[in-house]
């Protein structure tokens, strides 16, 4: 206990003689977290629990209904001295208690008020149901009774054996998905898919089946080493939480609070996950044996899917509160992790930003201090954007379904009134009416409107660089690209990358054979001989057939020439200078090569051009900024940014891509035209940027980039605003 704290109290009197004592249903474990020992006190009958510290059990040790708070309190004060609860803190705890209803009074009005304290709790925690409108919970029943008969079935999950099982299915479950049926590529290819309306029952189905195992693994871990640690392990509550109105099966595993080990008691909060990976094992085993056209086929890639990918997302990560958060509160031993740290925020703020001496710090340990920032700061900026992400998905996915739009925006609107007003209300009131801050008051407010003023100017005010992204493709200003001229099998090629001089005379490229063509060559060359010898003949017996057999020379040469002319075509030369780009002509050696088949390029790589392809309200923007600075990056390569230039806009809008790679189909940000069968037709009009590098760069041509726009400088609300918007617009193809 702080000893900074006043220690007496302005309200004690009217407690001081009252004879308490906890409720015989109430638990209480000893435990140790950093070094510290702690006692969880825990009431299933009410299902309450929270953590007392030394000095509060021993104060709550006294309260055996034969003597009076005074007596208990004066006693802790003889024995703990410095250390015993201030009557501030003795008040608080019992407070806490009695919310809870695990006091009991020998007045006679203590039914009457026992009563009232439950239905007080009872309305909080509907309040606090209807205030998290995103995650709202549903008890249905008690499944106690089923799970202790269960538990000496499938209790072994949970131990040195069942942890080999595991290894074995897991492992068994990769191996046939690398080496048997689609395939890990196509695995990855079918999550592009994977929300298709076609799909949603599977999908739906997939996800309450891996739910209920989820569940199912804490409830079973919690009950199983509750019965090894004397705990029982009770699980009394499993219902459905609606995951933004999608019912979803959950249960209530607080007992395992009562576990002494923080390692059994990350193994509850992991149990979930530990048996979703041996599911999404199995599952992997009998999608890639099954048939590819079966419903059990779609079924198994959704489950696996389900029990692997957002297990990962979503219950691993420790910055919401599923699973990962609970695992890190355990390994850290800082129970309600995410609660302290919004303490220890507001007794930083009290302390050295309001003056106040007497406030609790909520870190018992130095080392406790920099997780709570730590965490507070990370959790803060990851729960706002998961929630702001899967509102603005569901947005921008069913914008033509107007009921659901109702919905959607009673949510956001919920969620605005949870996250923002109602914490700057209580903020607000805090500053009006608290009397902690009594002889602070001026203080608190002062630096309050200072520091709201100065953060509304930053946010609205301040003008900040702005930028834009739009992806391209790199093209060489003097590029040539080369195709086959004559059919034949590929005998020899200059490798990809050499520097080729054109002209008559130019770099050989390739050189491909035609027996066929050679053979028609020969015998043509043959007839043209023959005839040549029978005309000479004519010549002196019969002007008529000489006159025939010179008509025949002389189409027989005509035939000559144009197959002496694709014979020499076989052999391909450079018709510019650059460098030769064909990396994939060496898969192709002896194999036939068709008349019109590209096999490379020679481009001038020291005068590369990028053109990128903005979207209608992207170009509005970059066209009216006037400004011409740019950076570019490689696509999906860490490498620096190369600065460059605008050197040409095309206000007009078009619908043919520069690339295929600028296409969905090539990975690319625009969707193709259902209506046109050619490849790089779009389903909207976009608007061409021609930008050119600072310096030489050794990139290729058909290279996807990402370039970054430079546009005028705007204050971070009105960025913040402009992404809104485009998040929100009916998506377009772009």
């Amino acid at each position: 206990m702080s000893p900074v704290l006043p220690t007496f109290h302005e309200s004690w009197y009217r407690v001081a003689d009252l004879k308490l004592r906890i409720r015989s249903s109430v638990h209480i474990v000893r435990q140790r977290y950093r070094g510290q020992r702690r006692y969880v006190v825990l009431d299933q009958a009410n299902n309450a629990s929270f953590s007392l510290s030394q000095p509060g059990y021993q104060l709550l040790g006294l309260l055996d209904g034969s003597r009076t708070l005074r007596e208990a309190w004066e006693s802790c004060c003889k024995v703990l001295g410095d250390e015993a609860p201030t009557q501030g803190e003795a008040l608080d705890l019992l407070g806490q208690l009695a919310s809870n209803n695990l006091l009991e009074s020998e007045l006679p009005p203590d039914a009457a008020g026992m009563f009232e304290r439950y239905k007080k709790r009872k309305k909080r925690e509907l309040q606090g149901a209807l205030m998290n409108v995103l995650f709202p919970r549903i008890p249905i029943f008690d499944p106690d009774a089923i799970l202790e008969k269960a538990i000496f079935l499938v209790g072994w999950i949970f131990s040195w054996p069942g942890l080999v099982v595991w290894l074995a299915v897991v492992l068994a479950g990769v191996y046939t998905l690398l080496n048997r049926g689609p395939g890990l590529g196509a695995a990855l290819a079918g999550a592009s898919h994977i929300l298709r309306p076609d799909n949603w029952l599977l999908l739906y189905g997939a996800f309450v089946l891996d739910k209920l195992v989820h569940e199912s693994g804490h409830a079973i871990a919690c009950k199983k080493f509750g019965h090894q640690n004397g705990t029982s392990g009770e699980v009394h509550v499993i219902g459905l939480m609606l995951l933004v109105f999608t019912p979803v099966p959950y249960v209530d595993a607080s007992s395992a609070w009562l576990l002494n080990s923080r390692w059994q008691r990350a193994i509850v909060g992991a149990a979930g996950m530990w048996v979703e990976f041996a599911l999404a094992a199995a599952a992997a085993m009998v999608w890639a044996l099954s048939s590819p056209t079966s419903t059990l086929h779609d079924f198994a890639y959704n489950l696996m899917f389900i029990a692997s990918v957002t297990t990962v997302i979503f219950n691993a990560n420790p910055f919401l509160r599923y699973d990962g958060y609970y695992i890190l509160a355990d390994l850290l031993e800082i129970p309600n992790l995410f609660g302290r740290s919004i303490q220890y925020a507001a007794y930083l703020i009290k302390r050295y930003a309001f003056g106040l001496e007497h406030v609790i710090n909520p870190a018992d340990t130095p080392g406790q201090k920099i997780w709570l920032v730590i965490y507070l700061v990370l959790a803060g900026i990851v729960r706002v954007l998961v929630s702001s992400l899967i509102v603005l998905f569901l947005v921008r996915e069913l914008h033509n379904h107007p009921e659901i739009m109702l919905l959607l925006a009673v949510m956001a609107t919920a969620g605005i009134a949870v996250w923002l007003l109602v914490p700057l209300g209580r903020g607000i009131w805090y500053l009006v009416d608290s009397p902690e801050l009594l002889h602070h008051r001026t203080r608190a407010m002062s630096i309050s409107l200072v520091t709201t003023a100065l953060l509304v100017g930053a946010v609205g005010l301040i003008p900040l660089p702005n930028h834009c992204r739009v992806e391209g493709v790199t093209r060489a200003k003097i590029q040539r690209r080369i195709y086959v001229q004559t059919s034949g099998f590929l005998q020899s090629f200059l490798p990809s990358g050499k520097l080729t001089h054109g002209g008559p005379n130019g770099t050989v490229l390739l050189r491909l054979a035609n027996p066929s063509l050679q053979s028609k060559l020969a015998s043509l060359a043959s007839r043209w001989d023959a005839a040549k010898v029978r005309w000479r003949q004519a010549l002196a017996s019969s002007p008529a057939k000489a006159k025939i057999y010179r008509h025949e020379i002389q189409a027989i040469a005509k035939r000559l020439t144009r197959l002496r002319r694709k014979a020499s075509d076989l052999t391909l030369s450079a018709p510019v200078s650059g460098t030769w780009i064909a990396p994939g002509l060496h898969l192709h050696i002896g194999a036939y090569l068709h008349r019109g088949q590209q096999v490379g390029t020679i481009a001038d790589l020291h005068t590369m051009l990028v053109f990128g392809a903005a979207d209608q309200n992207r170009a509005g923007r970059i066209i009216r900024a006037a400004l011409h600075n740019a950076a570019i990056r490689v696509y999906g390569r860490p490498s620096p940014a190369i600065p460059a230039v605008i050197r040409r806009e095309y206000p007009a809008g078009a619908n043919t891509l520069p690339s295929a790679a600028l296409s969905y189909l090539g990975g690319g940000p625009f969707a193709p035209s259902p209506q046109q069968h050619q490849p790089l037709a779009t389903a909207s009009p976009f608007f061409l940027l021609e930008v050119q590098p600072c310096k030489p760069v050794a990139w290729l041509p058909g290279q996807r980039v990402q370039m970054r726009l430079a546009l005028p400088h705007e204050s971070l609300a009105m960025q913040v605003l402009e992404m809104l918007r485009r998040a929100l617009e009916p998506h377009n193809g772009a």
